[in-house]
């Protein structure tokens, strides 16, 4: 299996969208808008993503591994913010970028498991 065009596709979109919830968080007063712009924009890719492995057939072992890999970090740090956001009323200052350090993992973790799957599948 290759890195196919998707793949670099949906990572630049994820990318792009950390980047403007990063903005949006710089200059709004507001972190839970922002943040709320950062899970639906992931779910939208991650939903568009599985139309695209449908439509090209391609191995939904591999998806599911990767969504595995991303989710484990991803969505209990978004909870987390979120909860810290809504009921204790803010985030603290040394907290307010972390969904920037957990999705670049996340993204890179990605990237690996892909390049791996290659590996494995030449020989």
């Amino acid at each position: 299996m290759k890195i196919e065009i998707e793949d670099i596709v949906f990572g630049s979109l994820a990318l792009i969208s950390l980047l403007i919830w990063y903005f949006m968080l710089l200059f709004s007063n507001s972190p839970l808008i922002s943040i709320i712009f950062l899970w639906i924009s992931m779910i939208l890719i991650s939903v568009l993503y599985i139309f695209v492995y449908r439509k090209k057939k391609r191995d939904k072992k591999l998806l599911r591994i990767r969504f595995l890999a991303s989710g484990i970090p991803i969505y209990p740090t978004m909870i987390y913010y979120i909860y810290k956001i809504i009921f204790n009323e803010g985030i603290p200052k040394d907290q307010k970028f972390l969904p920037l350090f957990v999705l670049l993992p996340a993204l890179f973790l990605n990237g690996i498991i892909l390049y791996f799957y290659e590996i494995r599948k030449k020989d």
